[in-house]
């Protein structure tokens, strides 16, 4: 496939150090410094963990904040654009179709016998690419979880750890399919574009103070809305209230504390911005089906 010699080109013969085609990798604050235009003939999906930056695919931009994924198809020219003095913290997975099946190539899907159905919602031009995926709730977490995993197994490379990265990238890539699938509706997609600015500045703004009071008055004027047509707005194009959307945060934020330190689960409730044991419980196990305790306990075992 034919692309302009100006722009760097990125193979995957020098890209990929392993015996497999494929990297997983973290870049985080004063590490993230931004990249020229570029392309690749290999995908890649970069996950945001916190902090925000810009996404530009031919010079326009999209802001890429907690919670939100691109996949990028092999041959589109892009780069990324942190704004100064933002930390941001990011997964990236890069990989060859050789990686999922040796028999595929993104130059001629045709002749393969594997079923494209993770792959095929991607392999889309400039103009169809959806810039970002914002993911919510479980779709969040377990896409959280399962990049984190795969970051452990390519460092450790524990005995079959080529067998596990395939197994859970071929899950992130049928979650997220589904997430393309859900926000690739033409109204969806025309109502975010409208109310792009307004509704970014509100999702930043909640990402940025979650673990703070936060109420939806205040969130309304910084959207420039009035609270019925912001709640509905809201709700279609994230897929939750925004009651909703702020507990998954601070639920994701529960869960790190809980792997992570010995702070007390009463000390996590309120440091990931519930402020009260009783219904940060609730939310927890309806999130994950197990109690705080519970999940702690399970991640101490995992890492015995």
């Amino acid at each position: 496939m034919e692309h302009d010699p100006c722009i760097p080109f990125n193979r995957a013969a020098e890209t990929f150090i392993k015996h497999i085609p494929f990297k997983v990798y973290c870049v985080a604050n004063d590490k993230v410094t931004g990249t020229a235009d570029h392309t690749h003939d290999y995908m890649q999906i970069w996950y945001v963990i916190s902090g925000s930056c810009e996404h530009l695919i031919n010079n326009k931009s999209h802001l890429l904040a907690r919670g939100n994924l691109f996949i990028l198809p092999p041959y589109i020219t892009h780069r990324i654009k942190i704004t100064e003095g933002e930390t941001v913290k990011i997964i990236g997975c890069e990989f060859s179709a050789n990686f999922i099946n040796e028999n595929i190539s993104w130059t001629d899907l045709s002749s393969s016998l594997f079923d494209f159905a993770y792959i095929e919602p991607f392999l889309v031009s400039t103009e169809s690419l959806l810039p970002r995926l914002q993911l919510t709730g479980r779709s969040q977490l377990k896409v959280e979880e399962l990049m984190l995993d795969m970051l452990s197994e390519f460092e450790q490379e524990n005995k079959y750890y080529e067998i596990n990265l395939k197994a859970n990238l071929l899950k992130l890539l049928c979650i997220v399919a589904r997430e393309y699938d859900n926000q690739c509706n033409p109204e969806h997609h025309a109502l975010f574009e409208r109310y792009r600015d307004a509704i970014n500045c509100a999702i930043k703004y909640i990402d940025d103070n979650y673990s703070a009071e936060i109420y939806i008055e205040e969130i309304c004027k910084i959207a420039m809305m009035s609270q019925t047509y912001f709640s509905r707005l809201f709700k279609t194009i994230t897929g939750k209230t925004f009651v909703e959307y702020i507990n998954s945060l601070r639920i994701n934020k529960a869960m790190q504390l809980l792997k992570d330190t010995e702070e007390s689960i009463t000390d996590i409730c309120y440091l990931s911005g519930f402020n009260d044991a009783a219904y940060f419980n609730k939310v927890f196990k309806k999130e994950n089906g197990l109690s705080p305790k519970q999940y702690r306990n399970v991640k101490i075992s995992e890492k015995e």
